[in-house]
């Protein structure tokens, strides 16, 4: 017998726009009432009624640079709600982070089980490729909706960046992620062009995925000597990213997912063929600041999150199925796999997308799509048990669930993330300066390109006299710091204001 509160995923749903022109293109609530509805009725059931509607933070509400010119939505939960034909007590706008997708069925499968809620649609889009051929053609379009009342929310966002990161441009994550790549080829021991060939090797493999996906974006398989080799098409954007290393966010794709408990399903008579069960999962963040981590080059967050899931799900690395790793940079991969303790040839393959830079990145949203592909993929084989990995910020949050369509044993339960994060926020960074002056060596860097030719770069280095981590940029030799050996080397930083100068020998 299973437990009555015992949470299930029972729908799920994709969609994705590659060639609408705008003025035939759905607006962002569009693509989501087609996803919801698509969602409720491959769960197979009859009568399901909906108590909670949880809908992704927009990018365009995420970040000024996103802002969308064709107006807003300020309930957009219940606007949703209101498209389908349902009334739920909670409508819920989860927060920033591409973590948010499985942050909320973490959430939502602890709610089901505490009784909290019974029927529950998470739901997600993104309309920036659309949006953005609008606005370059003049095509004015309504994307707005005021259906009454505010959305709930999950308190207060943090702020993942500070002002003098900012400065050094330590901010956008197309110019935050390379470092981080440039830290483990340190880690790794490769040589730049050797390690530039690591990366295409494995993100060629995520291509190839893409290619037989039917909702990926960019259904194109790349080898990687054509994902890592710079030209005209596939410029520099941070080395040693190329274009087609980069996430793709302009897109428009929507993805849903409908979970249940056991007897609201039982109720509503969804077949078994449709249940997979959340058997684990976690939730976990790194030292906020950039600045602060530990190592740039790791991640005690992904290690003890991970382990926790496994843990909850009582299985090891080795009993793993189908896996889906964030991919919205090839370094995102490469840690996590590193801290889960897989292989980067795993035969059993990091994505079931394609990853965001070829399945597309359709802002927080992306994993939606992953938890689908993974209830899909337990549906088929049904015995296996898979794992779902999301991040967001600069590998800042992370989430994780196993699922299987296996159901889960007892009363389903999950521990305070709180309990294992402290762990993790125990773990002391190796002190920061705003203030750096003197010898020091290069920890992590890039050098950040403006249509394809160099402009900067960003430096995290260590003062020679303490050790203390800082930010500097350089703006001279920067041809020089491409393939060549950068980090460890010596160098000389004086404090500036606001951004503080490296100047190499």
């Amino acid at each position: 017998m299973i437990d009555p509160r015992t949470p299930v995923l029972v729908g799920v749903a994709q969609f994705t726009d590659r060639d609408s022109a705008p003025a035939d293109a759905g607006s962002p609530l569009d693509l989501l009432a087609r996803v919801g509805a698509a969602a409720l009725a491959d769960a197979g059931g009859a009568g399901i009624t909906l108590d909670t509607v949880a809908v992704v933070r927009l990018f365009a509400d995420s970040s000024p640079a996103f802002a969308s010119p064709f107006g807003r939505y300020t309930n957009l939960p219940k606007s949703l709600a209101n498209r389908l034909g349902a009334s739920p007590r909670t409508c819920l706008y989860g927060p920033v982070g591409g973590n948010t997708p499985q942050m909320l069925v973490n959430l939502m499968a602890e709610r089901i089980a505490r009784g909290e809620a019974d029927a529950v649609l998470l739901a997600g889009v993104e309309a920036l490729r659309t949006q953005a051929h609008a606005a370059k053609a003049g095509v004015a379009l309504d994307w707005s909706d005021d259906p009454g009342s505010a959305p709930d929310t999950l308190g207060k966002e943090v702020h993942l960046v500070s002002r003098h990161e900012m400065a050094h441009g330590v901010a956008m994550p197309v110019n935050v992620y390379p470092l981080f790549e440039s830290a483990v080829a340190a880690r790794y021991g490769d040589a730049p062009v050797g390690h530039r060939e690591r990366i295409g090797k494995l993100m060629a493999g995520f291509t190839r995925v893409a290619a037989a996906n039917p909702y990926a974006a960019l259904p194109v398989e790349r080898g990687a000597a054509e994902l890592i080799t710079p030209t005209e098409t596939n410029r520099y954007i941070a080395y040693p990213y190329t274009k087609y290393l980069n996430s793709n966010m302009f897109v428009d794709q929507a993805a849903a997912v409908v979970m249940m408990s056991t007897a609201a399903a039982d109720a509503a008579g969804v077949p078994e063929a449709k249940r997979v069960y959340l058997h684990g999962c976690a939730d976990t963040h790194e030292h906020i600041l950039v600045s602060d981590r530990v190592d740039l080059s790791t991640s005690p967050s992904i290690r003890a999150g991970a382990a926790h899931a496994l843990a909850h799900a009582g299985i090891g690395v080795g009993d793993l199925g189908p896996i889906e790793l964030y991919s919205c940079f090839p370094v995102a991969v490469e840690i996590a796999a590193d801290m889960i303790g897989l292989r980067h040839n795993d035969p059993r393959g990091l994505t079931l997308t394609g990853g965001l830079p070829y399945f597309g990145g359709p802002g927080n949203n992306y994993s939606m799509h992953g938890i689908a592909e993974m209830v899909a993929r337990c549906r088929s084989d049904r015995d296996a048990c898979g794992l779902v990995f999301a991040n967001g910020g600069y590998l800042t949050k992370s989430s994780f669930g196993v699922y299987s369509a296996r159901p889960t044993e007892g009363a389903w339960s999950r521990a305070d993330p709180a309990t294992y994060q402290a762990e993790i926020d125990a773990e002391p960074g190796p002190g920061f300066t705003e203030t750096p002056d003197g010898d020091a060596t290069v920890e992590a860097f890039t050098v950040v390109h403006d249509k394809g030719v160099p402009a900067f770069a960003i430096i995290v280095g260590r003062q020679a006299s303490d050790n203390r981590r800082f930010l500097a940029q350089a703006h001279d030799g920067l041809a020089a710091l491409i393939d060549t050996q950068v980090v460890g080397r010596r160098f000389t930083v004086t404090t500036g204001d606001p951004v503080n100068r490296a100047v190499f020998a």
